[in-house]
């Protein structure tokens, strides 16, 4: 299953999982409204929320991103810096899913008002 955001991914895992919003969000420490909003890509999620969210689903966080698919135009990435040194596809897309991981990081900040 390929989504593409963390919210789609965060809203199909559950729905797989047979658990409302009010479950996640109590199984996670969130409340239904902040589910709600993640899921909606209404509200980022920040790299410790999505910890508590992939556990959840007895996932990592790194499989958690996975599910989203890259983007056909990375004129912005990191990918396409690597791309353009050459490297292959497999190590393009660890690289992918390290930039989620830092975009989720960032999310955080922002959450915080760091």
């Amino acid at each position: 299953m390929k989504m593409r955001n963390i919210g789609e991914v965060i809203s199909a895992l559950r729905k797989q999982k047979g658990i409302t919003q009010e479950e996640l969000g109590n199984k996670t420490a969130l409340s239904r409204v902040i589910i709600a909003k993640i899921e909606n890509n209404q509200r980022a999620v920040s790299l410790e929320e999505a910890v508590r969210i992939a556990r959840v689903f007895e996932i990592d966080v790194d499989t958690l991103y996975g599910f989203i698919e890259e983007e056909k135009t990375e004129e912005k990435t990191f990918v396409m810096a690597f791309k353009a040194k050459g490297m292959d596809s497999i190590n393009l897309k660890e690289v992918r899913r390290i930039e989620l991981l830092f975009d989720a990081l960032f999310a955080q900040e922002e959450i915080r008002g760091e």
